[in-house]
């Protein structure tokens, strides 16, 4: 007789410690729930999710799980009574859910629970079913690929996510002029409760908030790491921009080296890619200058463009701005209202002023429309015009938007094949950068959602 599967649902430890103390009826509710608090945020990455906060769930999505209204609300309300979780009761019907957070003296460690009721374990297996049916379009190939091979070294992943936290807490304990030992760090991340004073002391300062995001970090970056471990995968094409999201598409660039492959594996991306895809927009505008346009061109070909602005602005303003700040820079002028950031878009027209005023003229109706205009002419090209050529070499990468995951003995195939086919189509070859993709430690990771939440949160940020 076969055995039928358990599937694991992770909280923190000390949750798990106190929940054992108290008497409920259904415990595997509470897991559950729990759960997809920090299980909703393995589909995106975005800056937002770097910062302790309230995620929205619809109660369709708990109820994905837990179908009893009345169950689901009385388990919600027991943990928020409790004080496990928090509820932010802000909503608008059929716009704006719920929010639900871990509270924030749980934060740390999870532990893997497996789920004993046999009905909410038969509805995760639907889920996992239910991703794999998912029709991908011009994708089918990849996506059989995929779920078939990824995996991820989760000893060396886990290992890496703990010596990150640890590192970035030491740098907060050392900007708060607090000293202490390895062992306090790995007792906070633990939640232990010999860590409450070293918390306390960090908290109380208002830098000291900061370690909230660390462990919520930790905590998300575990869940995306259990959740390809435990094979809960998914491969779809975003409905807004045509992208690729997937579990790997989520996963920060310094994880990205635990993916298992039986060959070393390269990492294969554009130099200044959203710059070049804009500039594939632009080319044969009228209203965009000649002159101005081939000088934009050079740069984003030769991937200087971030060089030269950084030089420009700085000189400019006697600023000291690294290429990182640049690039965000960028960002906000492509992606913001035109009456945002004026600043910034007062230097930029003053290098590109057609190309200024024609980014200001795109979103001067809503402002993301050239993020969603850039977003579907990279998809395009990478996922409709490029993938199938390489299928039909044999040849089936993993792809990160604008960039590949491959074995190092396609990486030349690759190469060839994006060259031909992007000379044909936009008479302009952008710069690629390879390298193993071992030897990637850290990037500021290219933001991978242009979601209304991201959007809105660029246009929050105008406040230089």
């Amino acid at each position: 007789m076969n055995k039928k599967k358990q599937f694991n649902r992770y909280i923190p430890i000390p949750i798990k410690e106190e929940l054992d103390k108290l008497y409920h009826t259904r415990k595997d509710n509470l897991y559950t729930i729990i759960d997809l608090i920090n299980r909703k945020e393995i589909y995106f990455k975005s800056d937002l999710q770097k910062k302790y906060g309230y995620t929205e769930i619809s109660l369709a999505q708990f109820k994905e799980l837990l179908p009893s209204s009345n169950n689901l609300n009385s388990d919600l309300d027991f943990l928020i009574e409790e004080g496990f979780i928090r509820r932010n009761n802000f909503y608008t019907i059929g716009f704006k859910s719920k929010g639900y957070k871990i509270s924030s003296e749980y934060l740390g460690k999870s532990i893997g629970i497996k789920i004993q009721n046999e009905n909410i374990n038969k509805r995760i297996s639907k889920q996992i079913d239910k991703n794999k049916r998912m029709k991908v379009k011009n994708l089918e190939f990849a996506k059989t690929q995929y779920f078939k091979n990824f995996k991820i070294d989760i000893q060396g992943a886990n290992s890496a996510i703990l010596e990150k936290a640890i590192a970035e807490i030491a740098d907060l304990c050392n900007t708060l002029n607090l000293r202490f030992q390895r062992k306090d760090f790995i007792d906070i991340i633990d939640c232990t409760p010999n860590s409450s004073i070293n918390r306390g002391q960090i908290l109380i300062r208002k830098e000291g908030k900061e370690l909230l995001n660390i462990l919520h970090r930790y905590m998300v970056y575990s869940t995306r790491i259990n959740a390809i471990n435990d094979g809960f995968l998914f491969f779809k094409r975003n409905k807004t921009n045509g992208r690729l999201d997937s579990n790997l598409t989520s996963l920060p660039s310094f994880l990205r080296k635990f993916i298992v492959s039986d060959e070393p594996l390269m990492n294969i991306d554009i130099k200044n890619s959203q710059p070049y895809f804009f500039y594939t927009l632009i080319k044969n505008k009228p209203e965009i200058e000649k002159s101005e346009l081939e000088k934009y061109k050079e740069l984003v070909v030769d991937g200087e463009l971030y060089e030269y602005l950084k030089n420009e602005f700085n000189q400019m303003n006697s600023k000291s701005f690294c290429r990182e700040q640049i690039k965000k820079m960028l960002f906000k002028i492509f992606y913001s209202k035109p009456n945002s950031f004026l600043k910034y878009k007062e230097f930029f027209g003053s290098v590109f002023p057609t190309i200024m005023r024609y980014i200001n003229n795109t979103n001067s109706k809503n402002h993301n429309t050239l993020a969603i205009q850039l977003q579907t002419i990279e998809s395009f090209t990478i996922l409709d015009l490029i993938m199938p050529m390489l299928e039909q070499e044999g040849i089936r990468p993993y792809t990160i938007h604008d960039s590949f995951v491959c074995k190092q003995s396609e990486s030349d195939k690759i190469k060839e094949i994006f060259n031909s086919k992007f000379s044909e189509l936009y008479d302009a070859l952008p710069s690629l950068h390879e390298d193993f993709i071992d030897l990637i430690e850290e990037e500021e990771d290219e933001i991978s959602v242009w979601d209304d939440e991201f959007l809105a949160e660029i246009n929050a940020w105008d406040t230089e």
